[in-house]
């Protein structure tokens, strides 16, 4: 038995929570509020100051905006697509009878800075963009207990970059019809809300995080799992601090049946038999068009002193057992190799910018198992919430990436930059921490860690990621040369981007091989207790355009591009020379042509770098990387004995 007071003393030691997923069940409701919104710019920053958010309606000019989209590409007016500053939002929804009920408003994401009053008062602050933020907004609401209740909903958000923003930028003010952001990185910036908008119901007394990991999985000889022991956490929040709760955890399988139970808040499950998770696209496991196990674990809150109420019912239904270990050479899953291969992506399509959108999920994953790729990276920031469940249905690797990209100079290496990195860490991994299918976390991508800054930067990012890592390897992504990193030393692996043949060696395909061969071998050299994955390589290329012999930008030479890479790749590959290989993966750049700032060397506004078209139709390239990833299914794997 365990009562809310204690629950609320070990809430008071939690720094951050998960913000868990928001579902509907027996005692919670979920109301979406996607649809159109009212809309308009504030080119002058002075909505705040003239009280927009307490007005009835917002000030003309106002236009209709899709929740979620990025508001840049939805017009034809070239003043909202390259908008720098603040932009107004605001609907108005009818809440239902509050009684014995509390109230969250939540966003699944908005780009970059955002404020949010509810009937014109301040509800919640965020800064950053691509993960959730959320607010109780119980107190907002006019009290009404037989009626639903008008609400209205203002939200401000700023797609300004700062030199301590992740991504930072610049802002440059050239004139008062001219300015300019800056921004060290190769993807249009995006902005306004553009995931999900919610509102959901919990009782005043409610399950506020859970977090459960596989602590170990016992196997017979044939390598067949006997048991798991899993660790789990729930915390408890709300008003009944003075009347017992008492809480009931029980894990189902696929059939519904209860498999492993506990009452304590804290402990293990003990599985026996259990079904494990499994990666797809390796010769051991599913291919990546099927699914992975997965079972549901169930949380229940009783109101210990009315008997058998139920105070609060949350389930997840994406558990997954599965353990992870680094060698000095290989990535091993369940005690398996495991061996990355698919593309690196961003959330890009048109009109929607990074608007998410059910569509273009299914699209993703179908085209991932037409492409045989179970691996992907969250290049350069956290994905939505749907991508992770998806992955973990069809057993897809995730790398989860931070928005730490361009760190490319040495006053971006600041103390307010570095607090800031750390809060991102914490809410990204509280986040999607229970998600099987992350397998290791990115903290950032080619940042300027050659620099003198970057040595104690990435040892500060490092210590303080390596407790909450949840299992997990760490990592960040580099463009320094093998000689010149300063921060990879404090980390689990090493992920390399190079473009050999593109952005040096133009056109000459022939120098390739031996320059990756040389640059493995470097970074093997230096690091011989490190895996080695290849985390981007690719070439621009325009769809429809070719030549013979093969020259950049055409179909041929992304093909041949491609085919010079994975000759060297295969001489030290961990999968195919189990023995003394030493690399564990490869993620082409890029999955699909994304939108970027315009100049002269993208045409369009696109880098078409991708296997597909930004409209998801194959280049040439996508039919041979299928046909690799095809032949890597088929090579066999051992079981790893633990040492």
């Amino acid at each position: 038995m365990l009562r809310a007071s204690l629950f609320l003393l070990m809430l008071g030691c939690i720094s951050s929570h998960g913000l868990l997923y928001p579902h509907e069940t027996e005692t919670r409701q979920v109301k979406s509020l996607d649809g159109l919104w009212h809309f308009r710019l504030d080119e002058h920053a002075v909505g705040e100051s003239e009280r927009w958010f307490a007005l009835p309606e917002l000030p003309e000019p106002t236009i209709f905006m899709p929740v979620p989209a990025s508001f840049n590409d939805i017009t034809q007016n070239i003043t909202i697509h390259r908008h720098i500053g603040w932009v107004w939002y605001a609907r108005d929804v009818f809440v239902p009878k509050t009684a014995g009920l509390r109230w969250v408003l939540r966003f699944q994401a908005a780009h970059y800075e955002s404020r949010v009053w509810v009937n014109g008062q301040s509800a919640v602050n965020h800064s950053g963009g691509h993960l959730p933020f959320e607010g109780d907004i119980t107190p907002f609401i006019k009290n009404s207990n037989d009626v639903s209740s008008k609400v209205r909903i203002v939200v401000a958000v700023n797609n300004t970059l700062t030199p301590t923003t992740l991504p930072p930028g610049e802002l440059h003010i050239y004139s008062s019809t001219y300015r300019e952001l800056e921004t060290p990185f190769d993807f249009f910036n995006y902005a306004g809300i553009d995931r999900s908008v919610l509102l959901y119901s919990t009782s005043t007394t409610y399950i506020q995080d859970i977090t459960i990991d596989t602590q170990s999985i016992d196997y017979d000889a044939q390598h067949t799992a006997t048991s798991a022991t899993l660790t789990y956490s729930i915390t408890i929040a709300g008003s009944n601090s003075h009347n017992a709760v008492r809480v009931l955890i029980e894990l189902l399988d696929t059939e519904g049946v209860v498999v492993a139970n506990n009452t304590d808040s804290r402990s293990v499950l003990i599985v026996n038999k259990p079904n494990l998770w499994q990666p797809c696209g390796m010769n051991h496991t599913h291919p990546c068009t099927e699914h992975s196990y997965l079972y549901t674990l169930q949380v229940t809150l009783y109101n210990d002193a009315s008997s058998r109420e139920i105070l609060d019912i949350y389930r997840i239904n994406h558990i997954g057992i599965r353990t992870i270990r680094l060698t000095d050479s290989k990535f091993l899953v369940n005690e398996r190799l495991f061996y990355f291969h698919g593309a690196n992506a961003h959330e890009d399509s048109d009109i929607r910018g990074k608007g998410f959108d059910n569509v273009i999920l299914a699209k993703h994953f179908n085209l991932y198992g037409w492409l045989h790729g179970n691996a992907f990276r969250t290049s350069h920031y956290p994905y939505a919430d749907e991508f992770y469940h998806m992955a973990d249905r069809f057993g897809i690797a995730i790398i989860g990436e931070t928005p730490a990209v361009g760190l490319t100079k040495a006053h971006y290496f600041s103390p307010e930059t570095l607090a800031h990195h750390k809060q991102v860490i914490t809410e990204m991994i509280s986040r999607d921490r229970n998600h099987p299918s992350v397998l290791m976390w990115s903290l950032a991508n080619e940042p300027g860690s050659g620099l003198p800054e970057a040595k104690d930067y990435f040892s500060a990012i490092a210590n303080f990621t390596r407790p909450l890592a949840a299992g997990r390897p760490i990592t960040y992504v580099i463009s320094a040369s093998h000689n010149s990193d300063l921060g990879i030393q404090f980390f689990d692996m090493v992920c390399i981007n190079r473009y050999f043949g593109w952005y040096s060696q133009f056109g000459r395909i022939d120098q390739i091989p031996d320059l990756v061969t040389q640059e493995l071998a470097a970074w093997r050299q230096r690091f011989p207790t490190k895996p080695i994955l290849m985390s981007e390589y690719g070439a621009d290329t325009v769809p429809g355009l070719h030549s013979d012999p093969s020259m950049m930008f055409t179909e041929e030479y992304q093909k041949d591009y491609y085919l010079a890479y994975h000759s060297s790749f295969d001489n030290v590959s961990s999968l195919i020379h189990p023995t003394t290989g030493f690399f564990v993966g490869e993620l082409p750049w890029n999955m699909f042509d994304f939108a970027t700032d315009q100049s002269t060397i993208r045409v369009g506004g696109l880098n078409r770098k991708g296997l597909f078209t930004r409209q998801r139709q194959p280049k040439a390239a996508a039919f041979v990387i299928k046909y690799r990833y095809e032949q890597l299914e088929a090579v066999p794997t051992s079981y790893e004995r633990v040492p």
